[in-house]
């Protein structure tokens, strides 16, 4: 009787030590994915998250890069998000020399039966932000030499986006 009892008592303690190791191999093997037996899952399992953390950083990161040097900025998303920071934004940085882009609301990317509502519903809450946006587009001179050899006065911007670059995105609202 003793014996069953201990030979019980053993294989109990064997069997709940080895449950939390069989756990943790089933959560390597679906995390890491790598097929790859290794004699401590801890390491195994952290190596995989590391890698895995890094390839998806990676990827966004060029996910980002490639929007970055897109046309990610010609959507109505983009100006709208642009408006109501665009009064706060300094172009006394902003020269000769500096790279100003003209964005044509006309030219955005959407649907622009839909998106444009929601773009005159924004300039209107940001009405006082506009009057502020045209007397600091009015007072840079790069920009008020771009707007004009396009056609375009300074009452004609709708936002203005600065990038970490130095570049600047000036959005012109040229419907009529």
């Amino acid at each position: 009787m003793k014996k069953t009892i201990i030979a019980t008592t053993i294989a109990a303690l064997l069997s709940t030590s080895a449950l939390p190791v069989l756990a943790q191999d089933a959560a390597v093997g679906v995390d890491a994915g790598a097929g790859v037996t290794v004699d401590t899952p801890a390491v195994d399992a952290a190596a995989g998250a590391d890698a895995n953390a890094n390839a998806n950083a990676n990827a966004n990161a060029a996910n980002a890069s490639a929007n970055a040097g897109g046309m990610s900025d010609n959507t109505f998303g983009s100006v709208m998000s642009s408006i109501s920071g665009s009064a706060d934004i300094d172009l006394s940085a902003v020269t000769d020399e500096a790279n100003v882009t003209i964005v044509l609301l006309s030219s955005l990317q959407g649907n622009a039966d839909t998106e444009a509502a929601a773009l005159d519903e924004a300039l209107s809450a940001n009405a006082d932000a506009m009057t502020t946006l045209h007397t600091n587009v009015e007072g840079n001179a790069a920009i008020k030499a771009k707007l004009e050899a396009e056609g375009h006065a300074s009452s004609d911007v709708v936002a203005v986006k600065s990038n970490a670059d130095g570049s600047v995105i000036v959005y012109v609202d040229d419907r009529a």
